[in-house]
């Protein structure tokens, strides 16, 4: 089936996706700077041979959407999934989040029925961050050293009872190995847990060959 497109008015903008199939049960989120769901075409097409149909949007200040970062927040990023969620009449199984999205997806279990979280190169933050705007303030507060060592993304993951895949990369200049492990041990109520780091891999360059790509998609079981 080939991408549906959407559209989502979001306050004074309009969110842009797409869905590849006509029920979908799982959610792709892209990560911060310039990224966009345009960056996870090939693995979304990987997982729909195995049978998991996804959506995927852009957030505020990236991609099709556009717009300012400095429009949004985390918390904001939490309402744009959220809608998009209730608008496609979704019951998502599965979230897939990259980078700033892994702590959205973190972060939506609060909410959804979710059986199944993968985090790649997840990145998660100080609660104090949580309503501030893309910016200086943010930058400012999240670049204190280890900013995100109180996160409330651990006592929420120590309470999910799913399955969880957490993917790092061995060369992560961003996500601190720390932060990676504090995560997986997090998920102690975890039906299953596995935690796997891509050798040579560096937080923009997860897939360095198609062997790693592989071996990201392989851990993403229906």
């Amino acid at each position: 089936m080939p991408l549906s497109p959407f559209e989502l008015a979001f306050k004074e903008h309009v969110l842009k996706g797409d869905i590849n199939a006509d029920v979908c049960d799982t959610l792709v989120m892209h990560g911060a700077g310039q990224s966009s769901r345009a960056r996870f075409a090939k693995l979304r097409q990987a997982l729909l041979k195995r049978g998991i149909a996804s959506a995927a949007f852009d957030f505020i200040g990236h991609g099709e959407t556009g717009g300012q970062m400095s429009e949004s927040s985390l918390s904001c990023r939490e309402k744009q999934a959220l809608s998009v969620i209730k608008s496609l009449k979704m019951s998502p199984k599965m979230l897939i989040g990259s980078s700033m999205s892994g702590y959205t997806a973190i972060k939506l279990t609060q909410h959804l029925q979710v059986e199944q979280l993968v985090l790649l190169v997840p990145g998660v933050y100080t609660p104090s961050a949580h309503r501030v705007n893309f910016g200086p303030e943010f930058s400012n507060i999240i670049r204190r050293e280890n900013s995100w060592y109180d996160s409330d993304a651990f006592d929420v993951l120590a309470q999910f009872t799913g399955e969880v895949v957490i993917v790092a990369a061995e060369n992560d200049a961003v996500i601190p190995r720390l932060l990676v492990e504090r995560l997986y041990e997090a998920v102690s109520q975890a039906k299953r847990r596995v935690l796997k780091v891509i050798p040579n891999a560096t937080h923009l360059n997860l897939y360095a060959t198609q062997e790693d790509f592989e071996q990201v998609s392989d851990l993403i079981k229906p």
